[in-house]
């Protein structure tokens, strides 16, 4: 199987920073999602409790089905506080996870990265200043070069 979204695997920091943000961005799409869907099971619910309410005489299985409703309601309830501070807590972790690994990247990592590079850019400048006195050397002595 093919990767077709490339992984920044080299450096540690990047990845942390990546994937915190991946997971930060992933959390609130889950609040998203996890709020519509027990806000529509509470909205089902209440409908059924009311056309349970409004019969005159319920009879036990009646009796046992709203009393199942308001503890579904309760629950999706509960549950519904329970993930939002869950998410919550996991969106404040990969921020700032995403913010420890961009800071260690960007201060410590990528001027190493920087100085690398221009070191490799002055050793090429070098080789090819190398290469231009070799050849005017040549040149001088009267061999022709290609």
């Amino acid at each position: 199987m093919e990767s077709r979204i490339p992984l920044p695997t080299d450096n540690i920091f990047k990845f942390i920073a990546l994937f915190a943000m991946f997971v930060f961005v992933s959390s609130f799409v889950t609040m998203l999602y996890q709020t519509e869907k027990t806000n529509e099971l509470i909205f089902t619910t209440y409908v059924e409790q009311a056309a349970l309410g409004e019969k005159e005489k319920p009879t036990a299985s009646d009796e046992a089905r709203k009393l199942m409703l308001e503890t579904r309601l309760d629950v999706a309830m509960s549950d519904k506080i329970f993930f939002r501070w869950l998410l919550a807590a996991v969106a404040g972790a990969a921020f700032w996870s995403a913010v420890y690994g961009f800071i260690r990247w960007h201060r410590h990592v990528q001027p190493m990265l920087d100085e690398a590079q221009r070191i490799q850019i002055d050793i090429a400048k070098l080789n090819l200043i190398k290469l231009q006195i070799e050849v005017e050397k040549l040149q001088g002595k009267g061999v022709d070069t290609p």
